[in-house]
């Protein structure tokens, strides 16, 4: 059998969270398009481009909110939200408590207003995953097995609890280990690696660190630059030495950056290993792009 909880007012909420995320994003990206280069421009553009990942994380989520539903048969209850799918073997289930019996916690994790994924801890059951979107507790279903507590929003839970006994009366017909499964494996490897986010960040880190450097000392810079390669007849030096030109070192690095991340992520499908090792060399990439900006400030200045 098949459910999905109430998801309209949480679609509803997400939907103006997005909207507003990407507002503010479109509004930062106009504004630094109108100024001249430097810490407040690049200040504005990178509030953008934090406003504009917001809105799209915002929108996964809205989105997976609407995937959100419970699957029930005689193997087992499967949660499925976004690309994760919560399996649960239905001998593992011990016993269903409704909310009223235990309240509602505070969930920390992806929550608003009808719509609650995170985990939280009640006295009396312990951990509990929470994949609800109740707004009152008479809409909470804590399912209680023996690896997992789990919260979940089901439209009747009492007629809820009675498939699921008349399924473990039948007894399965396949065996189901307790798991998570989530879609694109290279994503859920990189997810799951502690090391691979610190060398990506690292990576991240030193490439704000050449839009930075440029944008501090760029007030400083004579309005031209030479250029030390020979000018062609239909863009002569005179045309193309404007010192804007030291912003194509760290715009080629930023598109450095996300190859590099890409295929890092790509390569956990294959080997941890080589992934990380691929997070190293962005790392040492970015670092070259910043002593390259730094030398060409110098003939600059």
């Amino acid at each position: 059998m098949f459910y999905q909880p109430p998801r309209a007012l949480g679609l509803l909420v997400g939907s103006v969270l997005v909207a507003w995320a990407l507002g503010i994003g479109v509004l930062l990206l106009t504004v630094s398009l109108d100024r001249d280069f430097g810490p407040l421009t690049l200040a504005a553009t990178l509030g953008a481009v934090a406003a504009l990942g917001v809105g799209g994380l915002i929108a996964y989520w809205t989105y997976a909110l609407l995937t959100l539903s419970y699957a029930l048969d005689r193997n087992g209850l499967v949660i499925h939200w976004g690309v994760t799918r919560q399996v649960i073997p239905l001998g593992a289930i011990e016993r269903l408590v409704p909310g009223t019996s235990v309240g509602v916690p505070a969930v920390q994790g992806v929550t608003w207003l009808g719509y609650h994924i995170g985990r939280a801890n009640i006295g009396r059951i312990g951990d509990v995953l929470f994949y609800s979107t109740h707004q009152t507790p008479e809409q909470v279903l804590y399912v209680m097995t023996s690896e997992q507590n789990y919260a979940i929003s089901v439209p009747d839970p009492a007629a809820f609890a009675r498939q699921i006994q008349v399924r473990q009366d039948l007894g399965p017909t396949a065996e189901v280990k307790h798991h998570v499964e989530r879609a694109f494996a290279s994503f859920q490897g990189f997810w799951e690696d502690r090391t691979g986010w610190i060398l990506a960040g690292a990576a991240t880190a030193v490439c704000a660190a050449v839009w930075v450097s440029l944008a501090v000392q760029y007030s400083q810079l004579p309005a031209t630059i030479p250029v030390h390669f020979p000018p062609s007849e239909a863009m002569p030096l005179s045309e193309i030495n404007d010192r804007g030109l030291l912003a194509m070192i760290p715009r080629s690095a930023s598109v450095v950056l996300l190859l590099d991340l890409a295929l890092g992520i790509a390569l956990y499908a294959w080997d941890r290993v080589v992934a990380r090792l691929t997070f190293g060399v962005a790392i040492a990439m970015q670092v070259g792009f910043l002593a390259a900006l730094q030398f060409a400030i110098h003939r600059a200045a």
